[in-house]
């Protein structure tokens, strides 16, 4: 029987069907490259489309999650409700979470469709004629695969140790697709596999070297990169995180208007994010309405973010970052990073040059490379904040320095919660302005804790009988 792609409608429980029967057979979609390029907008789209509840509407929702899980940002009250279960810590350790299947399906489902454009594009009928936008798709379809397994192994895994053999259970990684069954393939072999899709990736970039891109929803070289070196400073492949983030950020600035709500794919500083218009924003249940104190979404009603006090003490009072942190009805340090000062469609930022800045500085650091990590930040870090000086520390001091600068830019934008694994460093809520009548007793975490490793879904238990599950206590 033909695959068939999953076209990501919004229905409210068609992301649990993988691959599904009824919708266009892969021999039709596929018979030319227009159609293979109507597939991979169809996985762009699903990055920020509506998926049934008002906490689910793709990489966002998950970006959420991500930062509620660490120290950084917290919710003042529980308002409505939504997220906070992820913040409590219960919604991962509980095997029958909507939220935690979720999570696995919206990530498998974007495998599903690489899995289908990487199989089938050559076999368009116009493929030869089209070569290099073919592997412009080819290389949109590995990084979105390469992507998600990485997603995926860190939250459902535990954490990749480096210089460790990593022979830990990872996640299945198919590489065709099916509704098939697989077992977890070890963490090592996730790895490789991440690798090569992203070399892969690169390599098909680096041969359509005419093909631009409609807008920055759509996935380049430059994303592509800046990819490898999230995966090469997890993996503590320094010299490659330093080479792949110095290229992913060529042709992107650091922007001096840190206080412009971050609402654009216009600014210049953004590699890649969703661009919406007033058809496609999903209203209450969008980033904005949970993360947007002028929304008039769920932030508004009851659910503001706010920073930790450690982060922002941090910050100099010249640092434009600090600016975006405002008392609200009486609550400090409530976010407006992300505003689109009353307007309800915005668009959404999954990659920007200073995460590129952030990573070259830390892995330059980690080789002892000290000058020039000092240099790499100066001149991100400069940008924020005009009077910055720019760091005579060396050794650990400054590889902490850059740490904290990382996780005052990166607020907000899902990448906390993997960094406290990736680092191995404890969970530490206490004293940070958390309330903690909402915390559900989730204020220190070892690194070892099992609370840091997302369980299996009971669905894909039930389905896979090679599917074992991660410890429970």
């Amino acid at each position: 029987m033909a695959s068939a792609l999953v076209l990501f409608v919004g229905c409210s429980e068609d992301y649990l069907e993988r691959v599904p029967t009824d919708s266009i057979t892969d021999a039709d979609l596929f018979s030319t490259v227009v159609g293979a390029q109507t597939a991979i907008q169809g996985i762009h789209r699903s990055t920020y489309q509506f998926y049934g509840a008002h906490d689910k509407f793709g990489q966002k929702s998950v970006d959420l999650a991500m930062d509620l899980l660490g120290e950084d940002m917290y919710q003042t009250e529980r308002g409505y409700g939504w997220f906070v279960s992820w913040y409590q810590y219960i919604d991962h350790r509980n095997i029958n979470s909507a939220n935690l299947e979720y999570i696995w399906e919206y990530y498998y489902d974007i495998v599903d469709n690489a899995n289908l454009i990487i199989a089938n594009i050559d076999n368009a009928s116009d493929a030869a004629l089209n070569a290099e936008r073919v592997n412009n798709i080819k290389g949109q379809a590995l990084t979105y695969r390469a992507y998600s397994f990485y997603q995926l192994v860190q939250l459902y895994a535990s954490r990749y140790i480096i210089d460790g053999t990593n022979s830990q259970l990872g996640i299945p990684i198919p590489l065709v697709a099916s509704q098939e069954g697989l077992a977890r393939s070890t963490v090592e072999q996730v790895y490789t596999q991440i690798f090569k899709d992203i070399n892969d990736a690169i390599t098909a970039f680096e041969a359509a070297p005419t093909i631009g891109r409609a807008n920055k929803s759509e996935i380049n070289l430059r994303v592509a990169q800046g990819m490898k070196a999230r995966f090469s400073l997890t993996t503590g492949k320094w010299a490659d995180a330093a080479a792949m983030a110095h290229a992913a950020r060529t042709g992107f600035a650091p922007t001096a208007d840190n206080e412009s709500g971050m609402n654009s794919t216009t600014d210049p500083e953004w590699m890649w994010g969703a661009v919406l218009i007033d058809e496609q924003q999903t209203s209450y249940a969008s980033f904005f309405s949970h993360i947007d104190p002028l929304f008039g979404g769920y932030a508004t009603l009851g659910n503001h973010k706010c920073l930790s006090t450690a982060v922002y003490d941090f910050m100099s009072d010249t640092d434009t970052r600090k600016g975006m942190f405002l008392t609200f009805a009486g609550k400090p340090r409530v976010g407006q990073k992300f505003t689109g000062w009353g307007e309800w469609t915005n668009d959404y930022l999954y990659m920007k040059a200073g995460e590129m800045y952030l990573i070259e500085a830390e892995a330059l650091a980690r080789q002892d490379m000290f000058t020039e990590a000092q240099d790499v930040l100066f001149e991100l870090i400069s940008s924020r904040d005009p009077a910055y000086v720019k760091s005579t520390l060396t050794g650990d001091a400054l590889i902490q320095h850059i740490l904290m600068h990382r996780r005052a830019d990166l607020w907000g934008e899902g990448l906390r919660f993997l960094d406290i694994k990736r680092l191995g460093i404890p969970l530490d809520r206490r004293n940070l302005g958390h309330n903690e009548t909402l915390w559900n007793g989730v204020d220190f975490r070892e690194p070892t804790s099992l609370d840091l490793i997302f369980l299996i879904p009971k669905q894909e238990m039930d389905a896979n009988p090679l599917m074992v599950q991660n410890d429970i206590e």
